[in-house]
């Protein structure tokens, strides 16, 4: 680090892998006052200028490092030199290079207008600019130093960090008071609940007290309080990812096709006026089918244009496998039920005459696809990629590898959805054999 230093020093983030795995949470999450080990405090303090990551790799696969550390050259011979002096120009073409690439997301920053009026909002505000400058210079050894308003970021001075000229906490920038009232406005877009606000603020902004601003701000929403369910139920989730579901519902005598896919969650909405017969129905799923994919499960609640010989057929003919929820009991159907629920929710809260050709709509559609669920995806992966929005994120947040992401979400949704399961199916008893004499 300290011969790379040139190239290290002001990064916002860069990986360190070593192939000695116990240094790996020392380097990561202990506090100098929490080492012992002289030498490793010693060790702590010179990289402690260095925002980074610290990773294992075994020393067989660590090539280059673990050669050199095995086999040092001593006295080197003239060939020694002239093969050092060309690894060195290379070393450093290559660190160029990867500096080039980090640096690109911060150029084209600027070319976001949300993150234009973060920007011109920190340079105007006072106290934002002295938390700034404490980030930079660092903080004061007592809290009681510190100015008053500064000290709800007393617990997390060590995980601040500068990018340009915003105080960032770990993916999320922190915003200064000035609007705060925007953001959380641009996050109740999609009329979600608590839980899931909060988790699509831990994907993008933070401020001290966040969690509560955005309770009062729901709070205080009209609409959310008066479609607020009496009685709130778990969804039961499920493993089955490579099948949809699909409902009508009706707001404001105007009649909406939700088509859902059941592992991303993104929600399709199709207006269908009064026509809801099976050839229209036909006619929207072969659409659905083209842009989309063809499922191998279709689950819908039986309704009229799902239970004809017509749809049957379209069915058929495509190799889709038609699942109707038991009569009288739409649990059966849980996803659609949901889904339908939240969508009507959300379009009675934004267009409650039901013309979903607004603005308000579109946007608020697109946060609620952005929000994370309980297994903490949203349904970007549908896209397999991150995806901006109306509220700003840092391009920290888009550099992420969405494969071993999605792969480990759908490792927590499993986990979930055993979990779901086992606690719903922790009250019920099984039904006595009946004998018959």
């Amino acid at each position: 680090m300290s011969k790379c230093m040139f190239y290290l020093i002001g990064l916002q983030y860069f990986s360190l892998v070593i192939d000695h795995r116990p240094l790996v949470p020392i380097l990561n999450h202990y506090s100098l006052d929490a080492i012992e080990n002289l030498c490793l405090q010693r060790l702590k303090m010179k990289i402690s200028p260095y925002i980074f990551t610290a990773t294992w790799r075994a020393g067989k696969v660590l090539c280059i490092p673990d050669a050199l550390s095995c086999s040092p050259v001593d006295r080197p011979t003239s060939d020694d030199e002239a093969i050092c002096n060309k690894t060195c120009i290379s070393v450093s073409a290559v660190m160029l290079c990867a500096v080039k690439t980090i640096a690109v997301p911060c150029v084209n920053e600027q070319d976001d207008l949300h993150l234009e009026d973060l920007h011109k909002a920190a340079s105007e505000y006072t106290k934002y600019r002295d938390l700034l400058h404490h980030v930079r210079s660092g903080f004061p050894n007592d809290r009681y130093d510190l100015q008053n308003s500064l000290c709800p970021y007393w617990k997390i001075r060590d995980d601040l960090y500068c990018g340009g000229n915003l105080v960032l906490y770990g993916a999320r920038m922190v915003i200064p008071t000035a609007l705060r009232c925007c953001i959380l406005t641009r996050l109740h877009d999609s009329h979600c609940g608590f839980e899931a606000t909060k988790r699509r603020v831990r994907q993008t902004v933070y401020w001290p007290g966040i969690d509560a601003d955005i309770l009062n701000t729901i709070c205080a929403c009209e609409p959310c309080q008066i479609l607020q369910p009496s009685q709130q139920q778990d969804p039961l989730a499920s493993d089955d990812y490579l099948s949809v579901s699909a409902d009508f519902f009706s707001v404001a005598g105007k009649h909406f096709l939700v088509y859902v896919d059941r592992f991303s969650n993104w929600p399709i909405i199709i207006q269908c006026g009064t026509d809801t017969t099976a050839r229209t129905t036909i006619r929207f799923f072969r659409h659905l089918f083209r842009d989309l994919g063809v499922p191998e499960r279709v689950r819908t609640d039986g309704g009229p244009q799902f239970t004809s010989q017509e749809f049957a057929a379209f069915l058929e003919r495509w190799g889709v496998c038609h699942i109707m929820s038991t009569p009288h009991y739409p649990q059966s159907n849980g996803h659609a039920e949901a889904a339908v629920k939240k969508v009507k929710y959300f379009t009675l809260k934004t267009v409650p005459t039901g013309n979903i050709d607004h603005e308000a709509f579109e946007r608020g559609l697109l946060e609620l696809c952005y929000t994370l669920n309980f297994a903490g995806c949203s349904a970007q992966i549908f896209f397999g990629h991150s995806l901006h929005s109306c509220v700003p994120a840092h391009a920290k947040s888009f550099t992420k590898e969405w494969q071993s992401r999605a792969e480990s979400c759908e490792c927590c949704a499993d986990e979930c959805a055993k979990d779901v399961e086992t606690r719903y199916n922790k009250p019920s008893k099984q039904d006595p054999e009946l004998f018959l004499r």
